[in-house]
């Protein structure tokens, strides 16, 4: 009997946050083992992703929805969705904060569908949606809901094991850490680039993924051009790895395949 093939997902997560992250994005795709980008529709470098992601169709695109994180602000004016921002029209720092603002489930269904509606309104195709750290579990139930009302793929998975359509498990072969978070007086928090990869992360890597068994997998990653982010992007686009894909005929398989597993058949 045949073994079981080895199927990897890998998305690239905040795009639009700035420009090298737009551009370590697309090196990742190009160059590496991204297949997936997410972009987020509150972010200031919005329109150079979009832009970016139709001038390379093969890569599949998906709405970061957005409910949290001071340095965003939400699609429609603050005076629309008032339970969902601080007084200086900012969404929360996270979702412990904004619970406890006692967000209005109508004013977050309404955010994320102008949200989804910016991102269309722009003519990109996209097939999934996900979300912006972790909102409570009102909007990811709203997120559910949209997903199943306009045949998107539901990005972050299913249950406690994260399992997406067609079967596929959250891992992290990849190293994620390229911010560190600090507390600054006042509430407010701001982040840091964290250390240079160590030879130690990358060896750690490379057995990771020349180890990964059998089966569906998928995991998300933040790669950018400097600092940490940039030891990502070439650390996804690093020679080793794409022969580590090859030897081990590892296929890298995208949310579009997903979306035309669950929803594409019979349509052209």
């Amino acid at each position: 009997m045949a073994q079981e093939p080895v199927q990897l997902l890998v998305r690239a997560d905040d795009m639009g946050v700035n420009h090298e992250m737009n551009h370590g994005i697309i090196r990742c795709y190009q160059e590496g083992i991204v297949t997936s980008a997410s972009i987020m529709p509150t972010s200031p470098y919005f329109g150079e992703a979009v832009r970016l992601c139709k001038e390379n169709p093969g890569l599949a695109a998906g709405v970061h929805l957005t409910l949290l994180g001071t340095r965003e602000r939400p699609v429609l004016s603050p005076e629309e969705v008032p339970s969902l921002v601080t007084p200086q029209g900012f969404f929360h720092e996270d979702g412990v904060s904004l619970e406890k603002a006692n967000p209005v489930p109508e004013e977050i269904e309404r955010e994320l569908r102008a949200q989804i509606g910016k991102v269309r309104a722009t003519g990109l195709h996209f097939v999934y949606l996900d979300w912006h750290r972790t909102p409570p579990k009102v909007a990811q139930d709203i997120i559910l809901k949209l997903c199943r009302e306009q045949q998107l793929i539901y990005a972050q998975g299913m249950g406690n094991d994260r399992v997406l359509d067609g079967g596929y498990r959250r891992t992290k072969v990849q190293p994620d850490r390229v911010t560190e978070k600090h507390e600054l007086p006042g509430g407010h928090t701001f982040y840091y680039p964290a250390s240079h990869y160590t030879e130690e992360v990358k060896q750690s890597f490379f057995e990771a993924l020349s180890t990964l068994a059998p089966g569906r997998w998928w995991g998300n990653t933040h790669p950018g051009l400097y600092d940490a982010k940039g030891d990502l992007t070439a650390l996804l686009c690093d020679p080793r790895t794409l022969e580590i894909i090859k030897r081990r005929n590892i296929q890298l398989v995208s949310y579009a395949d997903l979306w035309q597993e669950k929803y594409g058949k019979g349509k052209h």
